[in-house]
């Protein structure tokens, strides 16, 4: 479907027409997403008030840059999708850490002048400390953002496929991507799947320190069942895009990659 971008108006209109249209354009990809979008700003029912500060702001710097992803996907901005799940993965680090250690000094330092400076060394504490303790999260955020790094976070030519078209002697670079009907339903999952996984994290963090004394934070009493609902429809959606011909071929394409590089590339 095409979307007028000739001018400021155009796409604005547009924009707004992108994500009215998305339920027919994607059907359950959109569905999914958006359910669990909107279930990721309701899952936490309280927080104790200790916990509330530095895991408050870092959860609400989650939500938004989670909203943005969903939004940018289907507003077709493939690369500002995945640079903001790339915050929400940096944030959602950050916020399972704070559950159980709240305390202002392990995320900025403080002036005499009460400037709060959000020190590098103090983002590599809280990673050793997740490494240390949830080892298995932790190298999901670690790969995870290092897939996006890699494929979009960074200018790069094939980023701009996306962007460029040529035909004869006249070159197209629209603004909004071309539209791939593949891309964005993958780019939709991914947006899901990262929403699905930080919960079920923020929910096994909160666990942890009620068994060693204390409750922090509650989750919706549907919780639960919510998380493996959406869980196995996430799996499903999965498995839809790695039967496609699209994924099958791109697979053979890194195979024969793999096969043909040099040791050690």
């Amino acid at each position: 479907m095409a979307y007028p971008q000739s001018t400021l108006e155009e796409i604005i209109d547009s924009e707004r027409a992108m994500l009215l249209d998305a339920p027919t354009r994607y059907g359950q990809h959109y569905t999914h997403a958006r359910n669990t979008t909107m279930y990721l700003s309701l899952c936490i029912a309280s927080i104790d008030s200790d916990r509330a500060e530095m895991f408050g702001r870092l959860f609400s710097l989650l939500k938004k840059q989670h909203t943005l992803a969903f939004f940018s996907a289907l507003r077709l901005h493939h690369v500002q999708a995945m640079m903001n799940l790339r915050q929400v993965l940096e944030a959602g680090a950050s916020a399972a850490f704070a559950i159980a250690n709240p305390e202002a000094h392990h995320f900025v330092d403080i002036d005499q002048f009460g400037i709060m400076d959000p020190a590098q060394n103090l983002t590599k504490k809280r990673y050793r400390w997740l490494d240390a303790n949830y080892p298995d999260k932790s190298k999901w955020i670690v790969d995870t953002k290092n897939g996006i790094n890699e494929a979009a976070a960074h200018a790069n030519v094939l980023s701009g496929e996306s962007t460029f078209r040529k035909s004869g002697d006249m070159i197209h670079a629209p603004f909004f991507d071309v539209e791939n009907e593949y891309f964005i339903k993958t780019d939709v999952w991914l947006i899901s799947s990262i929403a699905i996984t930080l919960m079920d994290f923020f929910s096994g963090v909160a666990g942890n320190v009620a068994r060693g004394g204390r409750s922090v934070m509650e989750f919706r009493p549907d919780f639960q069942r919510t998380i493996v609902g959406l869980g196995n429809e996430n799996e499903k959606l999965r498995a839809e895009i790695m039967a496609s011909e699209r994924y099958k071929a791109a697979m053979l394409k890194i195979a024969q990659r793999k096969e043909t590089a040099p040791d050690g590339v």
